[in-house]
């Protein structure tokens, strides 16, 4: 179980660093992500930046938490917290598809598709391996992590992040 913690841990940290770097490399980058935190938030013109700020922040600290799980006793605080924050992107994603909105989620920053079921389906499942990792981190904490496992469990979750991230470019590929 400490090798299944320890990959789902990576791929949640993986994609939240992702997602942060990606809306922070640039001043326009942040400036798409903001507008499209207000559009697909319902939010008026004044919100989207500090929301923006809210939502980088807290994705930050999630992969500060998943990086060090030590600083909470068992681990859980990162898994749950990366949990919560994807259902509530999924939630916003939701209501937003249900408005009708046509804007781009600048998840992981310049893709210019709308968003669509697929993006509330990958938090889904990414919140279900928050989920399950949260579950699993007691069983998971006496065990110790021997270094060649865990750089396969590196190898898997970089694998992933990489499907995760790039979801959209694939689903392009195949159409």
């Amino acid at each position: 179980m400490v090798y299944a913690v320890l990959t789902l841990r990576l791929v949640l940290m993986g994609v939240f660093l992702v997602s942060v770097i990606a809306k922070l490399r640039t001043r326009r980058a942040f400036g798409e992500f903001a507008t499209a935190v207000r559009r697909l938030g319902g939010l008026p013109i004044p919100l989207g930046p500090p929301a923006a700020v809210v939502v980088v922040t807290v994705e930050a600290g999630t992969v500060a938490l998943l990086a060090a799980p030590g600083l909470d006793g068992d681990g859980r605080a990162g898994l749950l917290l990366a949990g919560g924050l994807l259902l509530a992107f999924a939630v916003v994603l939701a209501a937003a598809l249900r408005r009708g909105t046509a804007e781009p989620c600048r998840c992981f920053g310049g893709s210019d598709d709308p968003i669509s079921r697929g993006d509330v389906a990958r938090n889904a499942v990414l919140v279900v391996c928050a989920a399950a990792g949260a579950v699993m981190t007691p069983a998971a904490d006496a065990a110790p992590v021997a270094l060649p496992a865990a750089a396969l469990c590196l190898l898997g979750a970089s694998v992933a992040v990489a499907a995760v991230v790039l979801l959209d470019d694939l689903a392009h590929l195949f159409r």
